[in-house]
């Protein structure tokens, strides 16, 4: 994909500039609440800052349920602990190696060793250590809070959308691929490059990531057709796994290879089975009744050609490549209708 230097710069600008306005407001309303410590409130809207908002969303609750958790467990070694040099160490050794110790269930609690540290430590030296202890934490809800509203409201850049230009360009390079399988396939079975889908089936199978990403936090805040674009992911991940034995199909066999008389039948076939794919990539209408045609178009033409004998003239190696081909094609063709009926997709 070609690197878009405009787009790279202007995002980062505007996370930039949205960095800056979510910390400028952390500390004015830590300022307006009362708190003493604003930067408190500033350092935490800078970590939960992310550049999409799923991420920052994500940060907030981490960030947010883990002050709560360390919190609690700062209190509770304020309350056990007397604030001596000897009872501190072993107070800052139980807390944030409890708090450590509960990451193999939540990576949250990595927060809450952070936020217990915070709130032990920095009120050692205080006269009232539980009052001074939850103003910290305010300050840090404050932060979060801004973090969140800023992510959302001003310029948000969203996981929903990264993830549906990912799809619409995979979708394009499925269909491309198809094209010159079925290209080289009714020219004698030209040999393809082996690895022509490695690529993208790596980076299908992150499309599952982005998806849980937007699922779990998003979809909390916007109102998005998850439905439509679950679909869209798995089967995008259904048909390249579909295709990516094709150019193995084509390269086994040796020597010259067979004129198709299926030529206008298949040909018709792979351009309906494009344009659906880009269709279903882009998540718009389409009309699935040319491809049902091709597909049935297929089926009668190759019956009428074994009832003739034709088929008999492939040896068995040859025979095997060549009814592979068009099955995966045809099977290709009456999957993707399946999915153009789905209630999910436009109407």
């Amino acid at each position: 994909m070609a690197f878009n230097a405009e787009k790279f710069i202007s995002s980062h600008v505007r996370h930039g500039m949205k960095v800056g306005l979510a910390s400028v407001l952390a500390y004015v309303g830590a300022e307006w609440i009362g708190l003493p410590y604003g930067y408190w409130a500033v350092i935490t809207t800078v970590i939960v800052m992310q550049m999409h908002v799923a991420d920052s969303i994500q940060m907030c609750l981490y960030r947010f349920t883990g002050t709560a958790i360390g919190a609690g467990m700062g209190i509770l070694m304020i309350l056990i602990f007397p604030p001596t040099h000897f009872y501190t160490l072993i107070a800052v050794f139980v807390g944030t190696g409890i708090c450590a110790y509960l990451t193999r269930y939540d990576a949250r609690y990595r927060m809450a060793a952070i936020t217990m540290a915070i709130v032990f430590l920095s009120s050692l030296h205080a006269e009232h250590r539980i009052e001074y202890s939850m103003f910290r934490v305010a300050e840090i809800g404050v932060g979060v809070l801004c973090a969140f509203v800023v992510s959302v409201v001003v310029w948000p850049n969203r996981t929903t959308s990264v993830l549906l230009d990912r799809l619409c360009r995979q979708y394009d390079q499925v269909a491309d691929n198809l094209l010159l399988l079925m290209d080289n396939f009714l020219h004698r079975q030209r040999k393809t490059d082996p690895d022509l889908f490695f690529d993208l089936a790596r980076e299908v199978q992150a499309n599952r990531e982005l998806y849980n990403k937007v699922y779990s936090t998003e979809r909390r805040v916007f109102r998005d057709d998850m439905d439509l674009l679950a679909l869209q992911v798995n089967t995008l991940n259904s048909v390249v796994e579909r295709l990516q034995s094709t150019p193995s199909l084509l390269n086994e066999v040796e020597g010259d290879g067979f004129d198709i008389i299926m030529t206008p039948e298949l040909t018709l076939l792979a351009k309906h089975l494009a344009v659906a794919l880009r269709a279903i990539g882009r998540g718009i209408k389409y009309d699935p009744h040319p491809l049902a045609r091709a597909v049935d178009g297929v089926e009668k033409r190759f019956i009428e050609l074994r009832e003739q004998g034709v088929i008999e003239r492939f040896e068995v190696r040859r025979y095997f490549q060549v009814m592979s081909f068009i099955n995966t094609a045809q099977h290709l063709g009456e999957y993707l209708l399946v999915v153009l009926n789905k209630p999910q997709m436009p109407r």
